[in-house]
């Protein structure tokens, strides 16, 4: 497993990368380079599974990350391709559940986001008002169980990937734009931008971004590293 890992760890320039190493306190550094280090604030709960990883629990009500705008430049994606990647177990509250974003939403950048059953990318982009967003998602998301994120944007039409199987996406008449540049924002993971709302509710472990689309196959590699992790 790490030989492959590295393989592809290479090959997809990670530009974040939080493995919660740590298994206590109040931060979480990146393995990437350079190297983030996110503060916990709430703070989410340390957990370790069965099969020995740590996770990170949030309660929902007042738990997230969040890693400051000067240090997160590299995350600052325009007209360029990216991906995202998370194992999550999510309690489906009904409403919005930022899983991580750089953005200030109808202004600047990009989040990943559930709704209820649905997994949705906006990016927000002031400059073309009054074309504030675009969104796209993907349904059956299942609340209550493990399972891989993964989100491919190359160009108008991103790609959702859950455990390593392409979804049925649905997008706006004019698909993705680019985002307008959000370097001004901080990372933020688990709550809105504002650091008031959206809290996300349940378990998460190894947020990552990646500074190319990640193809199906790279996907499916990824999720079957991984999944004895988790016992799917």
């Amino acid at each position: 497993m790490g030989k492959s890992y590295d393989k592809l760890a290479r090959g997809s320039l990670n530009l974040l990368d939080l493995p919660f190493t740590e298994g206590a306190g109040t931060w979480a550094s990146g393995v990437e380079k350079p190297r983030h280090r996110n503060t916990l604030v709430g703070v989410p709960a340390w957990t370790t599974l069965a099969s020995g990883i740590n996770t990170l629990l949030f309660d929902g009500i007042t738990d997230y990350l969040e890693c400051a705008a000067a240090a997160t430049a590299d995350l600052n994606f325009l007209a360029g391709d990216y991906s995202l990647a998370c194992w999550v177990k999510m309690v489906n509250t009904g409403g919005a559940l930022i899983v991580m974003g750089k953005y200030e939403i109808n202004v600047s950048g990009w989040e990943l986001f559930f709704f209820g059953t649905t997994l949705n990318l906006r990016h927000s982009h002031a400059s073309l008002n009054p074309d504030l967003s675009d969104s796209c998602y993907s349904d059956g998301w299942p609340a209550d169980t493990w399972c891989l994120i993964g989100l491919s944007r190359s160009g108008l039409y991103p790609v959702m990937y859950q455990n390593g199987v392409a979804q049925a996406m649905f997008y706006e008449a004019s698909g993705m734009q680019n985002p307008d540049t959000a370097v001004a924002s901080d990372l933020v993971i688990g709550v809105r931008y504002t650091k008031n709302a959206n809290y996300y509710s349940g378990s998460m472990w190894r947020p990552r971004v990646i500074n190319r689309a990640l193809t199906e196959y790279e996907w499916r590699l990824l999720f079957n590293m991984e999944r004895k992790w988790f016992g799917v």
